[in-house]
């Protein structure tokens, strides 16, 4: 860890407790901890993390049958509410593996650029190393949408950013690319996944999804399982 990031870290950390209350995600928060305390979930589970890719894909359960997985998806979120909520919503749980969607309202919603963005994410990787030495984490590529394709070329600086550091730190971190299956064959972010509102997916953007995430888990997570001690 460089002395810069070590000293960005604790600068987060010191704003945190006072940002928390200010955030528009603390009652969602506090409802999964209220949630946590009734039925206490085992540890160990696959983690869905991240903004409204997460918190609104409801049929998860059904998609990813055989794998045990809970999701604490909080929808407008960005990286760095990934970061601040990390202990309390992360950390308690002691997945085995995070499957992180974050970075895309950063571009619009927070006007961050793409180096802002994977510092935030390094950040974040620092977290899970430090707190959660034996999760893995597999990173999503920004997926496309119609209603922010002028944010596509940014969206691809990250998604290579996410690419090149899983495969420096390639035993931890993993890049589930959700980026092509989702576009036409003419590169652009095809409506036939998409809800009305051109942003969000819809059932059968949920089936490509899942097929690529479904893949993924099968290809990685199931190794991991039958090398374990």
């Amino acid at each position: 860890m460089t002395i810069r990031l070590l000293l960005f870290t604790l600068s987060f950390n010191c704003m945190s407790l006072s940002a928390q209350t200010d955030s528009p995600f603390e009652a969602e928060i506090r409802a999964f901890e209220q949630s946590d305390m009734i039925n206490k979930p085992a540890k160990g589970q696959i983690l869905l993390y991240g903004s409204s890719t997460m918190a609104m894909w409801n049929s998860f359960q059904q998609d990813l049958a055989g794998y045990p997985v809970i999701n604490r998806g909080f929808g407008g979120s960005q990286m760095s509410d990934a970061i601040l909520y990390f202990d309390r919503v992360v950390v308690p749980l002691e997945p085995s593996w995070i499957l992180l969607y974050e970075g895309d309202n950063d571009l619009t919603n927070g006007k961050k650029t793409p180096r802002r963005i994977f510092k935030d994410f390094k950040i974040l990787m620092e977290q899970v190393r430090r707190k959660l030495p034996q999760t893995k984490v597999a990173v999503f590529s920004l997926r496309p949408s119609i209603a922010r394709e002028t944010t596509m070329p940014q969206q691809r600086k990250v998604n290579r950013r996410f690419k090149r550091y899983a495969c420096w730190h390639r035993k931890r971190v993993f890049f589930i690319d959700a980026t092509n299956p989702l576009l036409t064959p003419d590169r652009r972010p095809n409506p036939e996944f998409l809800h009305e509102d051109q942003l969000h997916l819809n059932a059968k953007g949920y089936e490509v999804w899942t097929k690529v995430t479904l893949d993924f888990l099968q290809k990685k997570v199931a190794k991991v399982l039958l090398d374990a001690p």
